[in-house]
């Protein structure tokens, strides 16, 4: 689904509602799928923001055990676990129409 995907956080810190507004949100695809995730040892719903164009690279890190968190009619944020340099941290993204 093409959408336009805001980080809300920074290694597990939200970001300020100033700070989220002068983020340029990045244009891509949104999947949500269940995968067994090697470095959990289990199955994991993961998120991912794809390029536009079928071999472009992942714009962000992958979200794990991802979840809706809240949804409205123009858009919604999935809420995860992205993994940046081994690191574990919280993470949101804002979700709307492109």
């Amino acid at each position: 689904m093409q959408m336009l995907v805001t980080p809300m956080r920074r290694k597990g810190v939200a970001l300020s509602l100033d700070e989220r507004r002068r983020y340029r949100a990045i244009k891509g695809d949104v999947r949500v799928r269940a995968e067994i995730d090697p470095d959990m040892g289990r199955s994991t719903t993961v998120a991912r923001l794809l390029g536009v164009m079928p071999l472009d690279p992942e714009h962000l890190p992958q979200l794990r055990d991802v979840i809706l968190s809240s949804m409205a009619p123009l858009g919604f944020v999935l809420s995860g676990i992205e993994y940046i340099d081994g690191c574990a941290y919280a993470q949101s993204w804002w979700c709307r129409e492109s």
